[in-house]
């Protein structure tokens, strides 16, 4: 006999990902990495002829580091569509479910699943359905990206002899597989950006035990992350490490280098601040 919890939790991530926002905002989010992926092949090919019309094409591309590495769409920071999809990386991990809690409350659903099971249950269920289909709406397009980048685009394995055009300074968060084994740190790239679009996504679910309208229960994360992401500014020149997600979940170092301390840091406060108002504010709450 199934586990009462794991058949909640099955039915949850059902409903997380077999939904219209989550199907319509996965082809946005898709739209946005084949647009991505489209710019930077057409470019690749562009400079590669323009290289042989003027005789500096000699046959070897990697003094002007053309790589997959750095035509995918967490590597570039070129496209239009790059700079759209991190931006809105937030909104998109909340869209698919993130505002859920707000219409099961208000429809009496939350009641009826609690009396069948407890409210500990169908909580930590709802937290984990939500990470998951956060996760995977970010996920998926930047795998797809990959993939078609690496049909055209060469795996070319980055060079520590001009790491300019790479975008990743030695010494920097995992720069030492960057350098050795990109694709292992394409992979780390690829776990973070879905445990982070995971906990964009379970902001929505912890706002929505003080907030009722769902507009605004999708929107204030976005909000909060986009005053962390400017008030880098008040750091300029005084502290020279990346401490916006917006940035340094890119594969590439944008204004300043990543820190593994600093997104350790903030990654615990989000999972810390959304796994504890769900748990013990939705735990103890009384269902009207």
């Amino acid at each position: 006999m199934t586990n009462p919890f794991i058949r909640l939790l099955k039915m949850e991530t059902s409903k997380a990902i077999k939904n219209k926002f989550f199907l319509t905002t996965l082809i946005i989010a898709s739209i946005l990495a084949l647009l991505s992926a489209w710019y930077m092949i057409d470019s690749y090919f562009y400079f590669r002829d323009m290289e042989k019309i003027l005789g500096t094409d000699y046959g070897n591309p990697q003094p002007y580091g053309s790589s997959l590495y750095t035509h995918w769409l967490g590597g570039e920071f070129e496209s239009l569509s790059s700079i759209v999809f991190f931006t809105l990386m937030p909104l998109l991990a909340i869209l698919p479910y993130g505002w859920s809690y707000v219409n099961e409350a208000r429809a009496g659903y939350v009641k009826t699943v609690v009396i069948r099971s407890n409210k500990w249950s169908y909580h930590l269920a709802k937290y984990m359905a939500t990470f998951i289909s956060g996760g995977l709406i970010i996920l998926v397009p930047l795998v797809l990206n990959f993939l078609i980048v690496a049909s055209f685009i060469p795996a070319i394995t980055p060079s520590t002899l001009n790491p300019f055009p790479y975008g990743v300074e030695i010494g920097s968060m995992w720069s030492g597989l960057f350098y050795t084994y990109p694709f292992i740190y394409v992979f780390l790239f690829l776990i973070l950006d879905f445990i982070f679009a995971g906990l964009f996504a379970t902001m929505s679910l912890a706002i929505s035990f003080f907030i009722k309208n769902r507009i605004t229960v999708m929107l204030a994360p976005f909000l909060l992350l986009l005053i962390l992401h400017y008030s880098r500014e008040f750091l300029a020149y005084k502290y020279y490490n990346q401490t916006s997600p917006l940035f340094y979940l890119h594969a590439i170092g944008i204004e300043n280098p990543s820190n593994m301390w600093i997104i350790l840091t903030q990654g615990l406060l989000f999972f810390t601040l959304t796994f504890g108002v769900t748990m013990l504010v939705g735990g103890k709450r009384e269902i009207l």
